[in-house]
């Protein structure tokens, strides 16, 4: 077993049905893979993408709003969806071929609408959310990932090293809770499935609060970071900075196939000659 393979096993835990593993522990296993070089065994294509957005619209007891250059206020799920605006019109741009979706985060995850290549759909979808107050310390990831399965078929290909699959899947998750652990409590059966197809990806967009001793951000953000068991996600946080914000969503407009691992992005400004 080579030293990606153990960093996997150590994040996964020994076994996979349990539910949980601490934001300490997430966060040693995090590091250690941080440290492998991770190889990619599949072709760099620029093929269709079918993005599911999962969309967390929890609003916690305290919640503090983004503050602009100019001194206006908005909330937190204002914010959100006007990056994600961008973001569909922007990746629609770059290839009308690709697909989105979209899932509800609350007590419990929702599928609101199916995969749709037209952007103005989901859009429209956004539009109309609204904040739902949660006060729960755990999420039950287990949940959401058997949505995910169920919903989705993972193309396969019968040499994946050398044949471009006709589609990938990423899931997007923005998740905007301070206060509660997302955790597998029920079995990670349908997120080690998804994760073990080369053509499945997951990035997360983490939206906090200022960490302070009165939340639980960077034990969540260890715990996010920890589902990252094959070094090609992308695990971006941002407090209240709409710049950052938009930013990481400019980001995430990368194809997985063709984009670097995280640990090894760098983003620099060449002047014009």
């Amino acid at each position: 077993m080579n030293e990606q393979q153990v960093a996997i096993e150590r994040m996964a835990g020994e076994d996979t049905s349990s539910s949980c593993s601490t934001p300490s522990e997430a966060h040693e296993a995090t590091e250690q893979l941080g440290c492998v070089t991770v190889e990619r065994h599949v072709p760099r294509v620029n093929c269709p993408e079918h993005i599911i957005l999962v969309i967390d619209v929890c609003k916690e007891e305290g919640n503090t709003p983004y503050k602009l250059a100019d001194g206006t206020k908005y909330s937190p799920m204002y914010m959100m969806k006007r990056a994600l605006t961008l973001f569909l019109q922007n990746k629609h741009a770059i290839d009308s071929r690709h697909k989105f979706a979209l899932v509800l985060l609350h007590e419990s995850p929702v599928w609101l609408h199916d995969f749709t290549s037209n952007p103005k759909d989901i859009i429209a979808e956004l539009d109309e959310l609204e904040e739902a107050i949660t006060s729960g310390s755990h999420f039950d990831l287990s949940h959401l990932f058997s949505l995910i399965a169920n919903q989705v078929s993972v193309p396969h290909c019968s040499n994946p090293a050398v044949a471009p699959p006709p589609y990938v899947i990423r899931t997007i998750m923005l998740y905007g809770r301070s206060q509660c652990l997302p955790q597998f409590l029920s079995g990670k059966t349908s997120f080690t499935n998804l994760n073990q197809s080369p053509h499945y990806f997951l990035d997360i967009l983490y939206m906090h609060e200022t960490p302070s001793d009165d939340n639980k951000c960077e034990g969540i953000f260890d715990l996010l970071c920890g589902l990252d068991e094959s070094g090609w996600s992308y695990v971006l946080e941002v407090s209240r900075n709409a710049t950052k914000l938009h930013n990481h969503c400019g980001s995430l407009l990368a194809h997985p196939l063709q984009r670097p691992t995280q640990k090894d992005v760098h983003y620099t400004l060449v002047a014009s000659e």
